[in-house]
């Protein structure tokens, strides 16, 4: 009895420490790659999930809240990180996505920076 829950504590702790792990590896990446591929709908008139490939499992682009900007994701919809656009860059980025339908669209990211560029040619993702 008492080398079983011994065992199982051991095993939560095994876990727990991977996934801490796992999530710091997102975190620690702070220069990525986006394939953008198009957008959803959200509940929300003017947030948008980006279909996209990237190290974040989900990506919305927000036009709405008092901050705009994309905003990266866990599977949980919590916010990891984020990169703040004004409005009018917000508007622009969601306008060419929209007109890419179809084919595919790279934003360059650096985290540290908040830099954010695009490739409309797709040839810089990876």
């Amino acid at each position: 009895m008492k080398t079983s829950n011994l065992s199982f504590i051991l095993v939560l702790l095994f876990v727990s420490f991977s996934l801490e792990i796992n999530a710091n590896g997102i975190k620690d990446n702070q220069e990525f790659t986006l394939k953008v591929i198009g957008l959803e709908q959200t509940d929300y008139e003017y947030i948008f999930r980006l279909k996209q490939e990237s190290i974040f499992p989900k990506v919305n682009l927000d036009c709405q809240s008092f901050f705009n900007g994309l905003h990266f994701l866990s599977k949980e919809e919590k916010i990891i990180d984020r990169i703040d656009l004004d409005s009018h860059e917000c508007e622009q980025l969601f306008l060419m996505i929209q007109k890419m339908e179809g084919k595919s669209l790279c934003l360059n990211v650096q985290l540290v920076k908040g830099d954010l560029s695009i490739d409309q040619s797709g040839s810089s993702c990876l």
